[in-house]
């Protein structure tokens, strides 16, 4: 029987973690697979070495090859082909974290008048480029496979295509880039198609004759509009959020106008947190004071057959029309431990501050946490990321908080409040284990209820209409 050798494409890492030991990441895509004990050693046999007719592997070693083979995974290749380096097996020393967060400058050329780290002041700053790349040494260590790019405005750093450059030499992918968009060129988004890489653009327009006031700067929203049409017609996806008050409110439906007209991937809308600048603001909009507008929006979006992904501030989510059904399921017997973790996102995707301090999410950055917890900068990874004050914030449970509010254990609505968000009770009442009053006004208001009743509703409409005309044609 002649020799037979394969590899893995050069898309696929083979890596590892404390609680999840053998994996294989697609760094282009994200796709993510557990592999148990026989699927990685066939995985990491796929080295152009090994010879698969061997007698070591067996049929079920045998039909992981084919799977892998068959799946676009491993190719088979002449011997001596093998895998580059990057692509061998590498365990982190602690549990899997799927991607940064990472704000790469504070500094940001708008004047937000509801920005939530104060980066009109410049005084979060920024890291040198040097410290930069010692920061993504250590990503490499802990097999962190993607990053979004945040700040402050990411397009003030002069050195940001050389850092992209960076996560694209150590095949970590980028996933999102959060942007104002006023400093976006046609070189850039061409020199990020010669990379491969296809970010979604997370773009900030808060309405249109309007974003201008809401940003501090005259001008921004012919910019920023011109940016989304030369971005969409480069082929990268955009979203766009637009943040509410008394000020913008009443041009929503002209701006969801505008949304239609950009090919978006995703639109959201909501009020920003009253942290940073949005401290001071006096105009910010009661969750009441939202309900009329996100119906009306609601409605349309319907109507116009769901042209995007939309969110309605923490009322209702849905699909693009053709991708599922557009509805948001009322989670009525949702799973709920005690022994759960407050928040499972934050343990994979936390947030790294323009000053390097690692934190569980954006929301710490205007709490008393922030100066309690580590710097990347001081400190590997793994220290960082065991780090007593970190490790409180990540290993917070459920449990905790029922403890700290005993009537939550009575509340019918408590599997689907899941006790809410730590951060949205900690800048609410200045306690980390306080109830979420915001989830409480959700779920006890019946807004949930209610905006997913109605989108379900107006989709029966639309399939009853559809169902009509096809008897009449017929």
């Amino acid at each position: 029987m002649a020799a037979r050798f394969a590899k893995l494409k050069d898309e696929w890492l083979l890596r590892g973690w404390t609680d999840i030991p053998w994996s294989l990441v697609n760094w282009r895509t994200g796709a993510f697979y557990r592999l148990r004990q026989d699927g990685f050693y066939v995985a990491q046999s796929c080295d152009g070495q090994t010879d698969f007719t061997s007698p070591v592997f067996l049929p079920r070693h045998r039909a992981w090859l084919q799977q892998f083979l068959t799946e676009g995974i491993a190719e088979e290749c002449r011997q001596g082909e093998e895998p580059a380096p990057a692509q061998e097996y590498r365990q982190a020393d602690h549990e899997l974290i799927r991607g940064i967060q990472w704000a790469v400058t504070g500094r940001c050329n708008l004047n937000c008048r509801h920005c939530y780290m104060d980066a009109p002041s410049g005084q979060p700053g920024e890291i040198p480029f040097l410290e930069m790349k010692r920061l993504l040494d250590k990503f490499e260590q802990a097999n962190i496979t993607e990053v979004s790019l945040t700040g402050g405005e990411p397009f003030m750093r002069k050195d940001l295509l050389d850092l992209i450059r960076q996560l694209t030499a150590r095949r970590i992918r980028l996933t999102d880039i959060y942007t104002n968009a006023t400093l976006i060129s046609d070189v850039m988004l061409q020199e990020l198609q010669k990379l491969e890489v296809r970010p979604v653009f997370r773009i900030s327009f808060d309405g249109c004759g309007r974003h201008d006031l809401m940003r501090g700067t005259a001008g921004v929203e012919a910019v920023v509009l011109d940016a989304i049409q030369r971005i969409r017609t480069a082929g990268f996806a955009v979203a766009v959020t637009t943040c509410l008050d008394k000020t913008n409110l009443d041009c929503l439906m002209p701006t969801y106008e505008q949304m239609k007209a950009l090919d978006l991937y995703a639109w959201g809308i909501g009020r920003p947190q009253p942290v940073g600048c949005g401290r001071t603001m006096t105009t910010c909009l009661s969750l009441q004071e939202m309900v009329k507008p996100c119906e009306e929006l609601l409605e349309n979006w319907l109507a116009d057959g769901r042209p995007f992904m939309i969110g309605l501030e923490a009322f209702y989510s849905g699909a693009k029309g053709g991708e599922g059904d557009g509805k948001q399921a009322v989670p009525v017997s949702r799973d709920f431990s005690a022994a759960d973790y407050t928040c499972s996102s934050c343990r994979q995707w936390p947030y790294l501050a323009p000053d390097g301090k690692l934190m569980p999410c954006i929301s710490y950055g205007d709490t008393p946490w922030s100066d309690r917890l580590p710097s990347l900068l001081e400190t590997d990874f793994a220290a960082a990321w065991n780090d007593p004050a970190l490790r409180f914030l990540l290993d917070m449970k459920k449990g905790d908080v029922l403890a700290h509010n005993s009537e939550c254990s009575a509340c019918p609505l408590l599997k689907q409040c899941g006790t809410g968000c730590r951060t949205s009770a900690l800048i609410g009442s200045g306690d980390l284990l306080a109830k979420d009053t915001i989830a409480c006004e959700l779920w006890q208001g019946g807004y949930k209820k209610y905006f997913t009743g109605k989108a379900a509703a107006g989709e029966q409409a639309k399939g009853n209409q559809a169902s009509m005309r096809g008897d009449k044609q017929q």
